[in-house]
């Protein structure tokens, strides 16, 4: 597992993050782990302060990643970051199995119309 790699590629995520309480938690996170954070006083209903003090928030998490060795507060932190993005990651191994197996069956040809099935239940 390239470290650096995990760490630049959760940099781009961040980056693309708008979403204030992700950022929060994945900030907080960091902070319980005991890690030297500065959180940022979001209290202005400014907008343009609001966004710089976003911006700034997220340049401060990225500092704290980049120096952050730790394994599996990497992975705690990737989990958080990339769970909004796929909600396959969420599903279990018997689910998975099941819309596998449903995606080869339609594949093969194995499939019922809309109006057949109804015609079953009625």
């Amino acid at each position: 597992m390239d470290l650096q790699k995990i760490k630049l590629e959760l940099i781009k995520e961040i980056l693309e993050v708008e979403n204030h309480v992700i950022i929060e938690k994945v900030l907080n996170f960091l902070k319980k782990e005991k890690v030297d954070l500065e959180i940022l006083n979001e209290e202005t209903t400014d907008y343009e302060t609001s966004m710089s003090s976003r911006k700034n928030a997220k340049l401060d998490f990225i500092n704290d990643y980049i120096n952050l060795d730790d394994k599996e507060t990497i992975s705690e932190i990737e989990n958080v970051l990339w769970k909004k993005n796929d909600f396959w990651n969420e599903l279990s191994s018997s689910q998975k199995d099941e819309i596998n197996l449903g995606v080869k069956q339609l594949d093969e040809g194995k499939k019922y119309s809309y109006e057949s099935v109804l015609k079953e239940i009625f």
